[in-house]
This record gives structure tokens, sequence and C-alpha cells, in this order.
């Protein structure tokens, strides 16, 4: 009878066990699960100046950051727009499209060149004729493509630059803290948020590079559709070439006596280039 009272005794202790771990089981991961507040979208307020920037800055850089896809595909998605096709359409489909109508604009007399500096456009070369309101649309959503294209790599390449920044800020807070807040009530709290920061942090530097690069492909893949198509060097035409200059001393009548070297013969002046009319 011992032994089964021992065993019994033994069963009830571990029941209980089991309960009580059942019952703090939910408390303890939720305190464990708990987010910080700055992957909330929220920045801690500790009254420090050095660690309230830095959570401030680093909230505001993850906002900026969660809009970098849209940023950087605007410009494709007005352009395809612009070309009838649906703003969702990839890329590649897009890029086709613009190949297709700026092979159609050289065919008809009007060949474009894009100029990225001092700021990025597209100019036309008419070629003789007017441009009629679809070829004016055409050109304006090309260039505003463009411009957004380029514009978005800018901006997202700062976001990147900027998390980098931060970066270094709260790594010196936080090797800093635990002297620094010694007694603060807060410290653990303010120790967790410098720990998601970094996260936070690197998560949003990924996302501005990765779109950073997707608006500068768009730009570079613009510029090669359009040159492939009427690149300013005329690529595959043959270069034209004034005629060649006479060798001194080989005019066909010996000079005269008592005239100057300002009655020799001069070479005509080269062939303008077609006549072309660049516009912006």
């Amino acid at each position: 009878m011992t032994g089964t009272q021992d065993r019994a005794g033994r069963l009830r202790a571990a029941a209980l066990a089991l309960l009580l771990v059942a019952t703090q089981a939910p408390l303890l991961a939720a305190c464990a699960a708990q987010p910080s507040q700055l992957e909330q979208g929220r920045a801690l307020r500790t009254g420090r100046q050095p660690y309230d920037e830095l959570f401030q800055a680093t909230r505001e850089l993850r906002e900026a950051s969660l809009k970098a896809e849209e940023l950087a595909g605007a410009g494709q998605a007005e352009l395809a727009r612009a070309l009838g096709l649906d703003p969702r359409s990839g890329g590649d489909a897009t890029l086709e499209a613009t190949r297709a109508r700026a092979a159609k604009l050289r065919a008809s007399g009007v060949r474009l060149r894009v100029e990225l500096v001092p700021e990025a456009r597209l100019v036309s070369a008419r070629g003789g004729r007017s441009l009629d309101e679809d070829d004016r649309k055409l050109i304006e959503a090309l260039e505003a493509s463009l411009k957004s294209s380029v514009a978005a790599s800018k901006q997202l390449g700062e976001l990147s630059r900027r998390a980098a920044e931060l970066e270094k800020m709260r790594a010196s807070l936080a090797a800093t803290s635990a002297e620094a807040l010694a007694g603060d009530p807060r410290r653990r709290e303010v120790k967790r948020e410098l720990e998601a920061a970094e996260r936070v942090l690197a998560e949003a530097s990924a996302l501005a590079e990765r779109h950073a690069g997707r608006a500068s492909k768009l730009a570079l893949d613009l510029v090669l559709a359009l040159d492939t198509v009427a690149g300013p060097a005329r690529r595959g035409a043959p270069a034209q070439r004034p005629p060649p200059r006479r060798p001194a001393g080989s005019a066909k009548a010996p000079p005269q006596r008592g005239s100057t070297a300002g009655d020799a013969p001069k070479p005509p002046p080269p062939p303008s280039h077609d006549g072309d009319d660049f516009d912006p």
C-alpha cells in the first residue's frame, strides 16, 4: 500500500506541475514574443536625447523604406499607362512596347535622344516634320518615366546611406547603454529597442538598396531602348566624313607672282547632319 500511495502522490505532483506550466505558458510566451515598439512602427520616448533621436529617426526611415517598392515602380507604371498597357505589366513588356513605339517614331522621321546631365530629359529631332499630339504625349511619358526612375534611385540610395549612419549611432549607444542607464528603470526596455533598431535598420537598408537598383535598372533600360533605335551615334550607319583636304602645294596651277596665301583655294565646309532639329 505504501508503494501505491507513493506512486499516487508522485502522479498528483506531476499533474500539478503540468497544470502550473500550462497556466503560465501563455503569459511566458507573450512576454517572450512581445515585439518592440520600433517593429510596431512606434518610437520609444525615454527623455534622453540621443536615444529618442535614434528611435525617432529609425521609425521614420522604416516608414520610408516601406514605400520603396511603390516609389521605384512609379515610373514603369506611368509609362505602361501611356503605352496602353496594364500598369501592373512587367518591365520587359513595357520596354518591348517602348522599343516598338520609338522605332515607329524613327520610321516617321522623329529621332529621340536621352540626356542625363545636368538633369534627365528627352529631346526629339523632328527630321523636317511636326510632332502630332500622340507623339508629344508619348515623348512626355518617356521623359517622365526616365526622370521618375532616376529620382527614385537617388532617393532610395540616400535612404540606404542614412540607415548606415543610424546603425553607427545605434552601435555606439548600445556599447555604452549599460553604464549610461545604470539605475534607470527603463534600462531593459531601452536595451530591447536598441536591439530591435539593429534589425529594423538592416531590413530598411536592404529594401532601399533592392528597389534603388530596380529604379536604376529601369532608367538604364530606357536609355538603351531608345539609343538602340535612334542613338546619337546612329549605330550601324556609315559615318559621314568631309572631303579630304589636298596636301599643301598640290594646287593645279602654281601660285602667281605677288599672290598671297589667302588666294589659295579653300576646301568646302563639311556637310550638315541631315538638318535635324533637336527640341526638348
